[in-house]
Parts: C-alpha cells; structure tokens; sequence
C-alpha cells in the first residue's frame, strides 16, 4: 500500500447515494459477508466489539479491527465510520470507494444516479 497523503478521498455512501469526501485517515472495516446492502446499522463499541443485524435477521456480533480509508483500494466496498473517533460507540455505513478513472460515475453522482445501480456497480467491481 502507497504511504498516506492529506488528500481527501471520494467515497459514496450506498445506502443514501449521497457523493462526499473523506479524511484519509477515517475508521473502516471490512463488510461482513451477510451484512445486508440497505437499511441495516453497523456499531462498534470501545473501537473493537462490532454489532449488526445481518441480511437474514440474526443479531451478529464480534471483534473487528479498524484500518483507515488511505489503506482501501479504489473502487472497493467497505463499511465507513459515520461518527468521530472520540465516542465510545461509532456507526458505519456502507461506502464505495471512487476509482480516480471514473469522472462519468462522478458526473452522473449529480444528476442523481439511483443507489441501486450503485449497488450494483460497487459489487461486480469488488468480484
């Protein structure tokens, strides 16, 4: 992996569609297999003990470890801290991250692209 730059990284979040910008430094972890793709809630509590509902309706929970957004890859699907880092409990949200070549996917951001074809997008880049 290349050193970290100061450099904000485009992300989208895939449940809202909504195009922002990250601190390379921001919290994420990996998506659980049976994490469902909308409407579902990722917690982790004192930074490690990790809680979710998982696609089938079983409450999942486990240790995980964070690694900051500078160490995805382009167009990988990861799970994103939507809370600062000084609260005990943090929630995540399923994010995209942008590859540099893709202007087109940024244009269409705002003009409204369904999440849906997002989804889609972000999971044959991830096979």
């Amino acid at each position: 992996m290349p050193l970290p730059s100061a450099t904000p990284i485009a992300v989208r979040d895939l449940a809202t569609g909504e195009l922002s910008t990250q601190p390379p430094d921001a919290s994420t972890l990996d998506v659980p297999l049976d994490f469902p793709l909308t409407g579902a809630i990722f917690t982790v509590a004192d930074g490690f003990r990790a809680n979710y509902i998982a696609a089938g309706g079983k409450r999942v929970s486990g240790s995980v470890t964070p690694r900051p957004l500078w160490w995805r890859g382009k167009g990988e699907t990861c799970l994103i801290a939507r809370s600062g880092g000084a609260r005990r409990l943090r929630r995540y949200r399923l994010c995209w991250v942008i590859p540099d070549e893709t202007p087109a996917v940024l244009g269409a951001a705002s003009q409204g692209t369904k999440v849906t074809a997002l989804l889609r997008m972000a999971s044959d880049s991830a096979e």
